[in-house]
């Protein structure tokens, strides 16, 4: 193997390469790259190994091609690579609940965004949506209403990232409450202990416009992710100790 690429294949080397001189020069999108041929000759490797890098370039959005221009930097789609590999089945627990607590941060962290935003209009869509989760009986989390109404407010915070992010996770939601038993348990406690904060008490806190109520109420709202996130935490700890005092 060449030895230019001692940490991976001459393919990663100049995939690297490129992306590092997209960086270095501070290309915008739309700035022209050499061609196929120029860049075979400038990193001394064959067009099927630079072909193979910009077509993986071009798969993550990086680059494109444009008549009569040849290839161009792009903006690339921020939420690509999670897309490909966010399965929840192929998460680990660990990474499943760093999943939910960065969902969590981000949806109570936009409470001032939202309240500045908010129209008249908005808040009567999310009362359309209220109107249709109330009339479901399921003492489970709705997953779909869970989505509806929190897409809504993303849409609020006109934060497109938001939005790809919370449709991403929406798998990750619900494998979670199809397949992590403790988690349902806990739900079930937080609610029979009168604490949940549903969808129709956020309204009041987005009708007077009130951002400190808001935050409290979103938060709240998702106090049973964040005291899941705890526990879980906790108990990762514990046993993380004791597997330490066993190999000791």
């Amino acid at each position: 193997m060449n030895n230019k690429a001692k940490n991976g294949t001459l393919v990663d080397w100049v995939e690297s390469l490129i992306i590092k001189t997209i960086k270095e020069n501070e290309m915008k999108s739309g700035a022209e790259i050499p061609n196929e041929m120029e860049l075979a000759e400038k990193y001394e490797v064959g067009r099927n190994v630079v072909r193979e890098a910009l077509s993986r370039l071009r798969m993550l959005g990086i680059i494109e091609s444009r008549t009569r221009r040849g290839m161009v930097v792009s903006e690339p789609n921020v939420m690509y690579g999670f897309q490909k590999v966010l399965n929840p089945h192929t998460l680990s627990r660990e990474t499943i609940l760093n999943l939910l607590g960065m969902r969590v941060s981000l949806e109570i962290g936009c409470a001032s965004i939202v309240i500045n935003n908010i129209t008249d209009e908005d808040i009567e869509e999310l009362k359309l949506i209220v109107a249709k989760e109330n009339a479901i009986k399921s003492q489970k989390i709705d997953i779909e209403m869970e989505r509806a109404f929190h897409t809504k407010i993303y849409r609020v915070a006109n934060n497109q990232v938001m939005l790809d992010f919370l449709d991403l996770l929406i798998p990750v939601f619900k494998f979670v409450n199809e397949n992590f038993e403790d988690f349902d348990k806990f739900n079930q406690l937080v609610k029979r202990q009168s604490r949940i904060v549903r969808h129709k008490d956020i309204i009041p806190y987005l009708e007077n416009r009130d951002i400190k109520g808001y935050q409290l109420a979103v938060e709240d709202h998702l106090r049973v992710y964040l005291e899941y996130i705890a526990d879980s935490q906790k108990k990762n700890k514990r046993q993380n100790h004791t597997d330490k005092k066993l190999h000791f």
